[in-house]
């Protein structure tokens, strides 16, 4: 039945979008999305990870009446290109937000659409644009799914509950896929932050990262996922430092990953961020062959208040199956 809520929320969310019906502020901002380097493995890449080369914008609009405003909604798109496919299948478009966030009361917000699953540093640190991610793709195996969650900020702290499809960017319900997931926080932007997070679901597994055409599954069998998780982060100065541990199971195999990195603004130089990470998951804890472990220099340059360049350097330690890689990766960014 999930499926059909995420499609009622999807027409409630396109239908509010065009209505002019209240009054509102909205913001349309362009964006460019430039990633090229060199694998050791794979020679020339113009994708990792999260990141793909792209051009994209985002939509976003608040809407209010006479006691204040009461919506919000936000619409992000990337059209990528991936040039390791050929020209039929290089291109693909990729829904990051596609969200509408209506307020109940003072303290509660429900939200639907396409949103940041609420686990780990996940729902508190923006990585869209970095070269550097958090655990989230070696944990959950996406950032973001399709769903329904309830947001709930307090005087101490802050809760988010979701119930999700389970299946990433792309639209797919299968085995019983579905995903529950909460996380109860610190008030965010506080020098101190940390987090207590749970994960429940049947997750699918799909290739690439674009919404339409879908993504293909690698299988039709959904894992189930247990998760508890811990996170923090810490602002001293020009120093920023973050963590994250996570313990659980896929199916009846016992796993765990943790991540810390640690960013540093020059201070004479503002523009300037060294990034340090190391990020380890272990997809068997009693087999260390399966570890997948990596340590990663990054670098992030602002050119201005729309433009940032950035560059990264990652290193395997071991990758379960793979013969390790050595990554290094330049990315253009405009924003703006």
């Amino acid at each position: 039945m999930i499926y059909r809520f995420v499609l009622a929320g999807a027409f409630i969310f396109l239908a509010l979008w065009f209505r002019p019906a209240f009054a509102g502020t909205s913001l349309f901002y362009k964006e460019v999305n430039l990633v090229g380097g060199y694998s050791n493995l794979n020679k020339w890449v113009d994708a990792w990870g999260e990141q793909t080369s792209s051009v994209g914008f985002e939509h976003l609009s608040k809407f209010a009446n006479d006691y204040g405003d009461f919506l919000t909604t936000d619409l992000q798109v990337r059209f990528a290109y991936d040039s390791k496919e050929n020209s039929k299948d290089a291109w693909g478009v990729q829904i990051h937000n596609a969200w509408l966030r209506y307020k109940l009361d003072s303290i509660n917000k429900i939200k639907v659409g396409h949103l940041d699953v609420p686990f780990g540093l996940n729902p508190v640190v923006d990585v869209h644009s970095t070269l550097l991610q958090t655990l989230a793709p070696n944990d959950i195996g996406f950032v973001k799914d399709w769903g329904t969650a309830l947001e709930s900020s307090f005087s101490k702290f802050d809760t988010s509950i979701a119930l999700q499809l389970g299946s990433g960017m792309s639209i797919y319900r299968r085995d019983g896929s579905f995903l529950l997931s909460g996380r109860l926080g610190t008030p965010q932007g506080g020098n101190a932050q940390a987090g207590l997070s749970f994960m429940y679901g049947k997750t699918l597994e799909t290739t690439g990262m674009n919404t339409i055409p879908r993504n293909e599954l690698i299988s039709n069998t959904a894992t189930r996922k247990k998760r508890i998780g811990l996170d923090g982060q810490y602002l001293f100065g020009p120093l920023l430092t973050k963590a994250e541990i996570d313990f659980g199971k896929n199916s009846r195999t016992d796993v765990r990953g943790y991540f810390i990195e640690m960013d540093y603004t020059i201070p004479k130089l503002q523009n300037l961020e060294l990034e340090l990470q190391y990020k380890n998951w272990q997809n068997n804890m009693h087999d260390r062959s399966m570890d997948d472990s990596a340590v990663t220099l990054g670098l992030s340059y602002k050119l201005n208040s729309k433009v940032t360049l950035r560059g990264s350097f990652a290193d395997d330690l071991n990758r379960m199956g793979k013969d390790e890689d050595r990554v290094f990766l330049l990315q253009f960014y405009f924003y703006g």
